[in-house]
């Protein structure tokens, strides 16, 4: 696949896994209400579910060559960017580098509810 080929199939993935998003989105609000954020979770538990599977199924060459970078980067980032948080966290603790998994889960969590924190601070009338 040329390069170009490879960055329009990547493009078109980010959308279908942006669509997808927006569709359990509107699906899950409809029916679960506004108490607790059900699609987010449900969008990051499949999106993980299925990171893992398309990696664990590219080694065997279950996948042409190049393709898992278009789901797993395109398809399922588009979907959900959590799904390889997940994966990488998992990643560290199987080889064995717990402290490092532990880091980077503090780091992703407190650093991302940090920055929230600070954006709504900073360009919001009303600070948090």
């Amino acid at each position: 696949m040329t390069s170009s080929a490879h960055l329009l199939w990547l493009a078109i993935a980010g959308v279908a896994g942006v669509l997808c998003r927006a569709g359990v989105s509107t699906v899950v609000g409809r029916v679960g209400g506004d108490g607790f954020p059900w699609a987010v979770t449900i969008v990051n538990v499949t999106g993980s579910f299925a990171f893992a599977a398309i990696a664990a199924a590219t080694p065997i060459r279950f996948l042409p060559t190049g393709f898992e970078k278009i789901l797993l980067v395109g398809l399922l980032g588009g979907f959900t960017t959590f799904s390889s948080f997940s994966y990488e966290t998992v990643r560290l603790l199987q080889a064995g580098h717990t402290t490092a998994a532990v880091g980077f889960v503090a780091a992703n969590n407190v650093g991302g509810l940090l920055a929230v924190w600070l954006g709504l601070a900073a360009f919001s009338a009303r600070a948090p």
